[in-house]
């Protein structure tokens, strides 16, 4: 039977992701001019995805997991310490993602282009560290942690209340996630501006292209 906590810490991975991926789709539909930027949309994103991710998932996963297991296996130390360097580099990331979005929203000549590599290196960058923690960490905490710290671990991250799977949400991730929802066309959300399938394929395959996270 799959541990609570590790359902919670896949569950938000997905989560995070399925964000991850729609801000992508639309900054490159912005990219080929296939759409004007919805900045409010962008905005929203970037919102949830410092409220989240940054805020909630990254302390505990620091604070809990990846200190069970410092103290329960020698081995661990080099991949927990690469993970946390992974989570202060995402929050450099967004960072300049946010200034680069800040930038576009202004006009600045020229600003369109470093906007949208920057929401490709984060998302790439987010997804690579999500794949590391479900085929390297996860797989090594199952074999070395116990059950008082699984237990620990569930009862911190039942405290998250993630929006997107309906964990008693925070009031501010869960008002980011609607607005979201409201903004965005379909099919990503149940705004009222259609769009059209691209080269990259139609947002209802989603679930299937995030399924690659657990592979």
């Amino acid at each position: 039977m799959q541990r609570t906590a590790i359902r919670i810490i896949q569950d938000e991975h997905l989560a995070i992701g399925a964000v991850l991926y729609s801000l992508r789709y639309l900054a490159r539909r912005i990219r080929d001019e296939v759409d004007p930027p919805d900045f409010r949309l962008l905005h929203a994103m970037l919102d949830y995805v410092v409220e989240y991710p940054d805020r909630w998932h990254h302390p505990k996963e620091n604070q809990f997991l990846f200190k069970a297991l410092r103290e329960r296996a020698r081995e661990a130390a080099h991949l927990v310490a690469q993970l946390e360097a992974e989570h202060e580099q995402g929050s450099r990331l967004i960072t300049a993602l946010k200034d680069a979005l800040a930038r576009f929203e202004r006009g600045v000549p020229g600003a369109r282009a470093p906007f949208i590599d920057a929401v490709e290196e984060y998302a790439q960058f987010q997804w690579d560290h999500i794949r590391k923690e479900e085929e390297q960490l996860l797989p090594l905490a199952e074999r070395v942690l116990s059950d008082d710290d699984w237990e620990s671990i569930a009862t911190a991250f039942e405290e998250n209340d993630n929006p997107l799977f309906g964990i008693k949400p925070k009031d501010e991730a869960e008002r980011l996630y609607r607005t979201i929802m409201q903004l965005a066309p379909p099919p990503l959300g149940v705004g009222q501006r259609a769009h059209d399938q691209d080269r990259d394929g139609p947002p209802n395959e989603q679930q299937s292209r995030l399924a690659t996270l657990r592979r």
